[in-house]
């Protein structure tokens, strides 16, 4: 297994793999993200260059918080409202594994590689976000190891999205079910 940066290359077998992960639609312009300022992503691949996970984070801009959360957040602990004013802040929004890679520590390194980019980038605190439907894995136990504690779940965080059809949800039954849990760590 190699980890390495996203590279143009890799492009449609991102889309096709957050098609498979995710629903179709749900992470459609990985060139795009990777290209924004703050824009740290990987993928997993072996020796013949086939992608089977991914990850992308990002350092939010400052006081951007309530923005990338939406407004069903308001109770922000304050060293994460501290990061977020001083532009410290960085966030993992996106990891996904092919179904016949979990539970081969893919997730687990691919969080590390995000983990780590993005506090040589300048995050002191970070968030993660994992989506959980009926077919989303257990992402507990790995979370604690890497020192994150969860803070929170939130029902509607990709609900809204999901229900207007802006994405086809693989877990989606005749109205979205999943919930979101942000995870957060202390760096510094």
């Amino acid at each position: 297994m190699w980890i390495e940066r996203y590279e143009p290359r890799w492009h449609s077998q991102v889309i096709d793999l957050g098609n498979a992960v995710f629903g179709e639609g749900y992470f459609s312009e990985p060139w795009f993200r990777a290209q924004q300022l703050d824009s740290i992503m990987f993928v997993a691949h072996d020796d013949d260059a086939a992608v089977f996970g991914f990850a992308h984070g990002r350092i939010l801009p400052k006081g951007s918080l309530g923005k990338y959360l939406g407004p069903d957040v308001s109770d922000v602990p304050t060293v994460i409202r501290d990061a977020d004013i001083a532009g410290n802040l960085g966030v993992i929004d996106v990891v996904a594994v092919a179904a016949d890679h979990r539970r081969q520590g893919v997730g687990i390194a691919l969080l590390r590689a995000t983990h780590d980019a993005l506090i040589g980038a300048g995050a002191d605190k970070l968030l993660v976000t994992f989506e959980r439907g009926p077919m989303a894995v257990r992402v507990d136990g790995m979370m604690h190891s890497l020192g994150f504690d969860l803070w929170k779940k939130l029902p509607s965080y990709w609900r809204d999205k999901c229900n207007r059809g802006e994405f086809k949800c693989v877990d989606r039954q005749d109205r979205c079910v999943c919930e979101a849990m942000l995870f957060r760590k202390s760096v510094y």
